[in-house]
C-alpha cells in the first residue's frame, strides 16, 4: 500500500488507541451523494453525514481505498482457496 511520504511507524500508545477505536467500528455502507463545492470534494455517507476534503485527499484517498480494497478482495479469495484445500484433504478417499 502507498503510504504518504513522511509516514511514521505507530507508537505503543498510538496502537493502544487503534485497538479501541477499531471496537466501536460501524459499517459504511455505499455513499449518498459525492459532489464538489468551493473547491472540495464533499461525500456524504449512507447515515447523512457530510466529509469535506481538499481534492488532493480526496485523490489519495480514492487511491488508498482502492488498494486496500483490492489487497481485502484478494485475501478473501485466498482465503477461500485454503479453505476448499483444507476440505479436500480431509474427505476419506473413496473405495469403488
Amino acid at each position: 500500500m502507498t503510504r504518504p511520504f513522511e509516514f511514521q511507524p505507530r507508537t505503543a500508545e498510538e496502537k493502544v488507541d487503534h485497538a479501541l477505536r477499531i471496537a466501536g467500528i460501524e459499517p459504511y455502507g455505499s455513499p449518498r451523494k459525492v459532489w464538489v463545492e468551493d473547491g472540495h470534494v464533499l461525500v456524504e455517507s449512507y447515515d447523512g453525514k457530510i466529509v469535506s476534503m481538499t481534492p488532493e485527499v480526496a485523490i489519495d484517498l480514492g487511491r488508498t481505498i482502492s488498494e486496500a480494497g483490492t489487497e481485502s478482495l484478494i485475501n478473501k479469495v485466498l482465503e477461500k482457496s485454503a479453505e476448499a484445500e483444507a476440505d479436500v484433504s480431509v474427505q476419506p478417499d473413496r473405495q469403488p
